[in-house]
């Protein structure tokens, strides 16, 4: 599906799960998800060959990850 089009699919796919994500009582659980496969690959990055596209790309998810977990539910 979407996953020919994202340049980092393994941790995108759940970002963008959780962006997505209309349902109230399933948004906590996918933004957990997100931001534990954006921690999980920030965490890699600090072992391997670095990509500063891919560690932008990270800082961002993770700050509108914040930012939606904050948000007052909607109703």
């Amino acid at each position: 599906m979407l996953d020919k089009h994202m340049k980092y699919p393994q941790w995108q796919k759940p970002y963008l799960a959780a962006l997505m994500e209309v349902k109230q009582e399933a948004l906590s659980g996918k933004i957990a998800v997100a931001e534990s496969a954006v921690s999980h690959r920030t965490r890699e990055l600090t072992t391997t060959a670095w990509d500063i596209d891919e560690h932008l790309a990270l800082r961002d998810a993770a700050f509108s990850l914040h930012v939606l977990k904050s948000q007052p539910p909607r109703h």
